[in-house]
C-alpha cells in the first residue's frame, strides 16, 4: 500500500483556502472517483481502495491519503496531479511547499 502526504503552507484568508481546497479535490475526486465530505475544516476523502483527509487551516493545507493496494500504481500520477492542482490554484506569493 502507498501514501501520500501533500502540504502546501500558505497565507490566504480562510474562506479563499477553503475555495481552494475545494476547489483542488473535486477535480481529483471526478477523475478517480473519490468521495468527498466536508466536517468543519477537514475534508475527508473515500474510495474502496482510499482513504484520506485534506486539512486546510490559516496556515496550511495538508492532503494525506493512503492508497489500497489496487490505486498504488497510480499514487505518482494521482500526488503528482494534486501537487499541479494545488500549485496552480495558489498564487505562488501566498504560499510555500512543506
Amino acid at each position: 500500500m502507498g501514501n501520500i502526504e501533500i502540504i502546501r503552507d500558505h497565507s490566504l484568508p480562510h474562506q479563499q483556502i477553503i475555495r481552494i481546497a475545494d476547489k483542488v479535490m473535486l477535480d481529483i475526486a471526478e477523475e478517480y472517483g473519490l468521495t468527498l465530505k466536508w466536517k468543519g475544516d477537514k475534508l475527508h476523502i473515500k474510495h474502496a481502495h482510499t482513504r484520506g483527509y485534506l486539512h486546510a487551516d490559516s496556515e496550511s493545507i495538508k492532503i494525506k491519503l493512503k492508497l489500497g493496494i489496487l490505486l498504488f500504481p497510480v499514487s505518482f500520477v494521482l500526488k503528482k496531479s494534486i501537487e499541479e492542482t494545488l500549485d496552480e490554484l495558489l498564487p505562488s506569493a501566498a504560499c510555500s511547499h512543506k
